[in-house]
């Protein structure tokens, strides 16, 4: 018995499970906006609900296997606090309960390996160099949501980190019988961190049913170019953004050229100051469209924050994006405001 509690106990020791989650809501405006039942337009209000960062509910975990080696594990939902609803269902379209990720892994002085579903490397590696943090007036407004994807059945890998520099890359199976690119997605991207700077490179594609580039802002090839520069309180963003999808697009645009510049300043150790401009050119004299915003952080404790934001789209005359919602689709030529605020507690 005392050998059986000794080993529970060095078993319990050398593993973990931690619980955590986010929950955001807030009251959100957005402005010029189509009511198909009627053709009317006007502003709409309503509770926000991941405008400032994703709801989510979680379960992680490692153990130590020796030697340096650990198993490890994610469970992860993302939801809408505003309606309860889990991020990207519908009657037609129910969402998995792990909808943003369900992987397990190894991991050692080799790197990491994760398999299973996961962010792709957009989500994170443009989380990285916008200065919103991906907030819903941000680095996906331009291209409806390019920079958010998840992706099934993935396979990825995270080299350590030498002097800085680390690698990653990452491949979704398509699991199509008798074809490999169907459905499949693949990336890789590299990185260079230091206390004063960051610089980043990566490229991506997401490849439709039929293993092609069919659509500009969902199955397409897409280049990223930035990095960032802190100045004591300042933190200055920049980053390019080249998305192409050459096959099978009839009508619109086949290339966008993504640009955008920001910065954050720690007013005081409480309280962060927001601003960024991001533009958008798209080929076949489609045109181009602007978003500007400020916005502002304010953390009440560790786990929660205060934030508010306001931002604007200049759709040009043959452009169509919404405002806010980065995969929604506005009224041709015509220009929307957004405003939301709310809280923000981790857990």
């Amino acid at each position: 018995m005392i050998l059986a509690a000794t080993c529970a106990g060095q078993a319990q020791a050398q593993s973990n499970v931690t619980i955590y989650g986010r929950v955001d809501a807030g009251i959100d405006y957005n402005s010029n906006q189509y009511n198909a039942s009627n053709g009317q337009r006007g502003g709409k209000w309503g509770t926000g609900g991941n405008s400032w960062g994703t709801s989510m509910f979680g379960f992680k975990g490692t153990e130590d296997l020796g030697g340096g080696l650990k198993a490890i594990f994610t469970l992860e939902n993302g939801f809408n606090a505003g309606n309860g609803s889990i991020n990207g269902s519908s009657p037609n379209n129910p969402a998995q309960i792990w909808s943003r990720r369900s992987f397990v892994g190894l991991s050692g002085d080799f790197g990491t390996v994760k398999i299973g579903r996961d962010l792709t490397l957009p989500s994170d590696i443009v989380w990285s160099l916008d200065p919103t943090g991906q907030q819903n007036l941000g680095s996906a407004t331009l291209v409806k949501g390019r920079n958010w994807p998840q992706t099934s059945n993935q396979v990825q890998y995270i080299s350590p980190s030498f002097g800085g520099f680390t690698a990653q890359g990452a491949y979704g199976f398509g699991e199509t019988p008798g074809a490999t690119k169907p459905k499949s997605s693949s990336g890789i991207a590299l990185s260079f961190v230091q206390p004063g700077y960051s610089l980043v490179a990566m490229y991506d594609v997401a490849n439709d049913g039929a293993g092609r580039y069919s659509t500009l802002f969902t199955n397409s090839k897409e280049l990223t170019l930035g990095g960032t520069v802190n100045i004591d309180k300042l933190k200055l963003y920049a980053a390019y953004q080249n998305l192409s999808a050459p096959q099978d697009v009839t009508t619109g645009s086949t290339k966008a050229n993504h640009f955008w510049v920001g910065a954050n300043y720690q007013l005081t150790p409480a309280l962060t100051l927001i601003a960024a401009a991001y533009h958008v050119k798209l080929n076949q004299n489609v045109g181009s469209a602007n978003l500007f915003m400020v916005g502002t952080n304010y953390s009440l404790s560790k786990r929660t924050l205060l934030y508010a934001s306001i931002g604007t789209v200049r759709n040009g005359s043959n452009t169509n994006f919404q405002v806010e919602s980065g995969d929604g689709t506005g009224l041709t030529g015509q220009n929307q405001n957004a405003f939301y605020t709310g809280v923000s507690h981790s857990f």
